[in-house]
């Protein structure tokens, strides 16, 4: 049974407490009452919100609009759970899953900072991917341009990454906070009765709230349709080419055109955050830099225009906010607790390895999979992106890698590993020339792959593990980005 009351804070404001509490006031007469699964559930759920959000001066707290810095916290956090996990256990369990994620989000962190310093900042530096030929070849063969390729791929990193975390994070910080007893031990009758009950529909009010109002949920996206129907800026922008150019002088009127774009995007750079609120994307403080600000206004308009109007996109990212237990999470918390009790070292890491697997099938195939990969338009630009890459060793478009060190790249491959890897010259030229690639959106292609991440991080976990900790503990350092 819960007991629920509230008590002030100091400064006047109610908190909720929920926990064991007194049923009478009489000293040193004191009956405990155990708290229902749903509301150590929503501890849990309040846990991964708060962590992605800043107490303002009213001391209600508030998400962090930018995906980016969202990006950095959680990296910290889940490099933060394997060291605690050791810590909170005494050294009987350490969770390998979030020392892996953490590199992998920390590399998130890194593509965020390419889509917008390589395409969105336009110029002539990045000419060879954002040039008129650029254009014209992404048009042709993707039906899109560098610039809405690239906010599709921003987008999808935003949302996938947020709901990874607000499904995962609760799982595995549940098991420190309520599964280990004080001397290190395993509560297994709590975790194995518990771990059906979590239900976002049970969370207590705050929670449930907060967690609807998350970006790219339903009610967030109607919020971005209104701002998209009426945003000043991009309006008046658009206004600046409502005089015709005079197509008959020498230059054909182009000088003309060229000179109202120069003048949109020049009001765009210096007004997108007039009308942000959170929902431009990217955040409207990098805004400054892109040097074609209104072409990319308004190719931000059509993908998260696109993205709002995706009924079956949303409707299953509502069935992955309700965090019901999947056979992955039950499986992962029984070996969690057939870790603590391995008797030997070899058996632990058996254990380990077994846990990163299962969760890994968690994050890719019931979360992400639904979440960003089956959708159509994202597979073709992966696609694109992969063929392009592959053909230009990364010159045009970054591989998919993976770098294990807290710095975005490192030149040590041992410390890395790329997807669909050329094999030779000719594997590389044979997939330019339209030979067979694997498909990163598919399954079966990323599960092979995410398989040989696992085997390569515990190598590196095995033989050089005072430098993989060393890294960890830096992107640890992220906690309050």
């Amino acid at each position: 049974m819960a007991t629920t009351n509230t008590d002030g804070d100091g400064d006047g404001y109610e908190i909720e407490v929920l926990g064991t509490c007194k049923t009478n006031t009489r000293p040193d007469s004191q009956h405990i009452q155990q708290v229902d699964a749903k509301h150590l559930w929503s501890y849990a759920q309040e846990e991964a919100l708060t962590a992605l959000s800043e107490q303002g001066p009213d001391k209600c707290w508030r998400l962090i609009t930018d995906p980016e810095r969202r990006a950095k916290r959680i990296a910290a956090r889940y490099a933060d759970l394997y060291f605690a996990s050791a810590e909170k256990s005494r050294g009987k369990v350490q969770l390998y899953w979030p020392a892996l994620a953490a590199f992998v989000v920390k590399d998130i962190v890194e593509a965020y900072r390419y889509s917008r310093d390589n395409v969105l900042n336009g110029g002539w530096r990045n000419a060879a991917r954002t040039s008129g030929a650029s254009q014209l070849f992404a048009e042709l063969a993707t039906e899109g341009s560098p610039y809405e390729h690239s906010l599709r791929v921003y987008a999808a990193l935003a949302k996938g990454n947020l709901w990874l975390f607000m499904d995962i994070y609760p799982w595995l910080w549940f098991v420190l906070e309520y599964g280990l007893n004080k001397d290190g031990s395993m509560n297994a009758e709590r975790l194995t009765s518990h771990v059906s009950q979590r239900n976002a529909a049970e969370f207590q009010h705050q929670s449930k709230t907060a967690v609807r109002e998350l970006p790219f949920g339903a009610n967030w996206l109607g919020r971005l349709k209104g701002k998209l129907a009426s945003d000043p800026v991009y309006a008046k922008g658009r206004s600046l080419f409502d005089t015709p150019p005079t197509w008959a002088g020498l230059d054909g009127g182009y000088g003309q055109h060229v000179a109202s774009a120069s003048e949109a995007h020049r009001y765009v750079r210096q007004h997108a955050k007039d009308a942000d609120a959170g929902y431009r994307t990217p955040p409207s403080k990098y805004w400054t830099k892109f040097d074609e600000a209104f072409y990319v206004m308004e190719e931000e308009r059509t993908e998260m225009g696109r993205i709002a109007a995706d009924g079956a996109a949303t409707a299953r990212l509502q069935k992955v906010a309700q965090f019901r237990a999947t056979k992955e999470m039950t499986a992962t918390y029984t070996t969690l607790i057939a870790e603590i009790g391995a008797t030997n070292n070899k058996a632990r890491v058996e254990r380990q390895l077994e846990e990163l697997r299962t969760v890994a099938a968690q994050e890719q195939i019931n979360i992400l999979q639904p979440l960003i990969y089956d959708d159509p338009q994202l597979v073709k630009t992966m696609d694109v992106n992969h063929w392009i890459s592959r053909a230009s060793s990364g010159g045009l478009s970054p591989t998919y890698t993976l770098y294990f060190s807290a710095a975005p790249r490192n030149d040590d491959r041992d410390l890395q590993i790329t997807f669909d890897e050329p094999k030779s010259p000719w594997d590389r030229t044979n997939g330019a020339l339209g030979g067979t690639l694997k498909s990163l959106p598919n399954k079966d292609d990323r599960m092979e792959y995410v398989a040989k991440i696992a085997e390569q991080f515990n190598l590196l976990m095995s033989k050089k593990r005072a430098y993989m900790e060393h890294e960890l503990q830096t992107i640890r350092g992220w906690l309050d980005a």
